[in-house]
């Protein structure tokens, strides 16, 4: 995913200050852009005027701003050379040859032509304050037509001050959405509602409420199964400043978005990841939903007829669940295909738009579906060093083996009970509340291979021999590859090409590896069950105060290659750092941390974390990130505090630092609350892997072992291994 952001503020001087930035390219421009002409707000201004008249007179106009407009008799009153003059006035003030915004322009096109020699998915997203620049139609601008045509444009929600990303999902096998259908008079509400029902032959939950009362509605919304997408259609409108916007909930209720955020807060602390409000008007929404971290929002920037709100709607669902497009996709093309509406409705092309936090991946019907959480079971780890590599010949025996024991067990086991493990599986899976222990989750009899993520090492210390308490009969053999080296991605391999029954990652599921799975005959799905730190260490003689992400990125790329360039002493700088292709961790420092550039030809790659590790004690220079509870305990190296920017650092320990002496009696304990509340800056998502092949016996002990992890007693061991539970 590539991201490209214009950021315009205000300058009453100069017009807008615009900061161009595009993720993975580590590119910043800046510049300035002109005022907003005037004869670009008067077209604007006429367009607008002329659109909220189609249908001539309104029968039943809203109490408050926000009317879905209902066809009567067709006029042309919203004049087509209102919108053709809209876009010829933006396009003059988008390519002017001012000296101060050419550069922006410049290497738009500059970027653009790099973006496209990869596959990746582009999004512009549009970060302004200013409600004038909110309302323009930016997809209208001829060079994101020419040079982005895929590229969807979407707006910025509001930077708050949380940092905190929701990493939970809703505790239900099935997607669930959940409608609300508010004051609908005048305006027809019944196909939206069809369009979303429709959804239920697909493996859905749909929960419509109509006409609900305030309780009815926060009831809903602090269901303990929580949701994934709430839609809600009828009558809604905005402040004219953008800052505030309500919904008419039913014939004597409005509601603006403060007045049932708590109830909203719930529902997105339990997974909700999507709103769509197919109702008029809705930037004051959009505005306030960001400032609860609702992820993403898909509203109508003006009134909305409803031919248009239901097509759209239509051609929405159509892409992102059958096509199973991203949330950008899936609404550039539905937005597209409003174009038949372009004589009767001038403008309406424009109306969809995506509100998205900054950070968020956009989301797929298919991340929806695998991330629904199961309740999980547990592995049994070896030490957090791997095994060496063993005889070739007896590791080919050790697989085949399994693969016989695999066999023998489903045979057997299919035919004396796998009736009662599928029912004891599934009521496990759809119940709402946690379970305490591992004996409270069935776990099928057998032995079962698993690797993956060495992040995963510690986790395996003190989780498996307690599921061997609870199931002995559930017998977990860590198992590493032949000829590769251990990691996410090499485990995920495996479960692929069928050497383990479900894996351990350090990162999600790629694409590559979505599309290999279905290649094959069956899905994968990851299970979130834990979240860690990433830790920083070095030589613990090195005197420096901690570095930040952007000095440790200029470090693994090269550009910064002596201590001494950031207030250290004058000695070389060796990176360190597994392979690109072995780890989730590898993968993770890079798109997050690197912003997808390259390691540099500077790094010198290890095998794993402990020859990593070994590495620092010799070399003074030397400086390596692995997962915070793999390295903080570590007497003979130095974890560093890390800050976002300037000098706000925080350490993945808590103070003071245990020095080399003083250890192994004391050692340095995580700093669990700086995780958990994402002050420190390096956290990421555990994931369960699990192969989905239509209830085999395969994806039932992936889903056990996922669901001991959710238990209470999962998450509270996995918290004293150094990692931050989710439950």
């Amino acid at each position: 995913m590539a991201i490209v952001k214009l950021k315009l503020r205000h300058n009453s001087q100069n017009g807008f200050l615009v900061i161009l930035t595009a993720k993975n390219l580590d590119e910043e421009t800046e510049g300035f852009l002109p005022p907003l002409p005037p004869d670009l707000e008067s077209s604007f201004n006429q367009w607008q005027s002329a659109y909220r008249e189609i249908e001539a007179v309104r029968s039943c106009v809203s109490p408050a701003p926000g009317l879905r407009l209902t066809p009567k008799s067709a006029t042309n009153h919203s004049h087509v050379e209102h919108t053709a003059a809209v876009k010829d006035y933006l396009n003059q003030w988008l390519n002017s040859g001012d000296s101060r915004w050419q550069p922006i322009r410049d290497r738009l096109i500059a970027i653009a032509q790099q973006l496209h020699q990869s596959n990746d998915e582009i999004r512009v997203i549009i970060d302004a304050k200013d409600i004038d620049l909110r309302r323009l139609p930016w997809q209208a601008w001829n060079l994101l037509e020419e040079h982005y045509p895929n590229a969807e444009v979407a707006l910025s929600a509001p930077k708050s001050s949380n940092t905190k990303i929701n990493k939970l999902v809703p505790q239900s096998t099935k997607v669930r959405i959940l409608v609300a259908v508010g004051r609908s008079d005048g305006i027809n509400t019944k196909d939206d509602l069809k369009v979303i029902q429709d959804l239920e032959t697909d493996d859905v939950e749909v929960r419509c409420l109509i006409k609900p009362s305030r309780r009815d509605l926060c009831d809903a919304l602090w269901d303990e199964q929580g949701h994934h997408i709430f839609v809600f259609t009828g009558h809604s409108g905005s402040q004219e400043d953008g800052q505030i916007g309500w919904i008419e909930l039913n014939d004597e209720e409005s509601l603006t978005i403060e007045e049932f955020k708590e109830a909203l807060k719930q529902a997105i602390d339990k997974g909700l990841q999507l709103a769509i409000f197919n109702s008029c008007d809705g930037l004051g929404l959009a505005n306030q939903l960001a400032q609860i971290h609702l992820p993403q929002v898909i509203i109508m920037r003006e009134p909305v007829p409803d031919p248009v709100a239901v097509d759209f709607l239509r051609y929405f669902f159509q892409e992102f669940t059958h096509n199973n497009k991203s949330l950008f996709t899936s609404v550039k093309k539905a937005r597209k295909r409003l174009e038949h509406f372009k004589s009767d409705y001038p403008g309406a092309i424009w109306l969809p738009t995506i509100c998205i936090e900054a950070n968020v991946e956009p989301l797929t019907w298919q991340g929806l579906r695998e991330s629904s959480p199961q309740k999980l079971t547990s592995i049994k780890p070896k030490d957090s060093t791997h095994q060496s590599k063993k005889n070739i010949k007896l590791w080919l025996l050790i697989s085949l083996l399994g693969v016989v024991i695999c066999g023998v067990t489903y045979l057997f086991g299919k035919k004396v009970n796998s009736d009662l493990v599928e029912k004891k599986v599934s009521s496990n899976l759809v119940g709402k509340k946690v379970n305490s222990d591992f004996s409270s989750v069935t776990a099928p009899e057998g032995t079962w291979f698993y690797g993956g993520s060495t992040s995963w090492a510690t986790i395996r210390k003190y989780i498996d021999p307690e599921i061997k308490k609870a199931h002995p009969q559930f017998e977990l053999r860590y198992t590493d590859a032949i000829n590769a080296t251990p990691g996410s991605g090499t485990g995920i391999r495996m479960l692929l090409e069928g050497q383990l029954t479900f894996s351990q990652s350090s990162r999600p599921i790629a694409d590559r590896e979505y599309q290999q799975a279905q290649q094959r005959g069956f899905n994968l799905k990851q299970i979130p069950v834990v979240l860690e730190g990433l830790a920083i260490a070095v030589h613990p003689d090195l005197q420096i105060p901690g570095l930040t992400l952007g000095q440790i990125k200029d470090i693994y790329t090269g550009k910064i290659t002596n201590w001494n360039q950031i207030g250290g002493p004058n000695l070389k700088i060796t990176p360190y750092s597994r392979r690109f292709e072995d780890g989730g961790t590898v993968e993770f420092f890079a798109n997050n941390i690197l912003s997808g550039e390259k390691l540099g030809s500077n790094v010198v790659y290890v095998y794993d974390t402990t020859d990593g590790l070994k590495k620092l004690i010799s070399d003074r220079g030397g400086i390596y990130y692995a997962s915070a509870p793999e390295v903080v305990p570590q007497c003979q190296i130095k974890p560093l505090a890390i800050a976002k920017q300037g000098n706000n650092f925080v350490a993945p320990y808590t103070e003071p630092l245990i020095k080399a002496d003083q250890c192994p009696n004391q050692r340095n304990k995580l700093n669990i609350d700086a995780f958990k509340t994402g002050q420190y800056p390096i956290t990421r998502q555990m994931f369960v892997i699990v192969k989905q092949n239509n209830g085999s016996l395969e994806q039932q002990v992936g889903e056990a072992y996922a669901k001991m992890l959710l238990t209470n007693q999962g998450q509270k061991l996995m918290n004293e291994a150094g990692f931050v539970r989710i439950r």
